[in-house]
């Protein structure tokens, strides 16, 4: 897949309108799996839900969605405190 955006974007020259909505594409197809990836992981484990929420706020901020990218490290936070707990480490003073 990622050979196919390449070459598609090679093909492009110096259309930057169409390299921006190719770059659009890749960045919700990005999102999406990793979206994909954190609903598969709700069932599993807190830590899993951690890394997987991490990964979809990474996805957003790599497509530039701030306020996304902003709620889902609020999400991680959730998951990751989630998974200090059941792991059962002490909370660090100040957190």
């Amino acid at each position: 897949m990622r050979v196919l955006v390449i070459l598609a974007m090679l093909s492009l020259g110096g259309c930057s309108q169409a390299l921006n909505a190719q770059v659009r594409m890749v960045d919700n197809l990005k999102i999406k799996d990793a979206v994909t990836a954190y609903e598969a992981a709700r069932g599993g484990t807190a830590l899993d839900r951690c890394v997987k929420a991490k990964l979809v706020a990474i996805a957003y901020e790599d497509a530039k969605d701030v306020t996304n990218a902003s709620a889902w490290r609020a999400r991680e936070r959730e998951d990751c405190q989630a998974a200090i707990a059941a792991a059962g480490v002490p909370p660090r003073p100040g957190t």
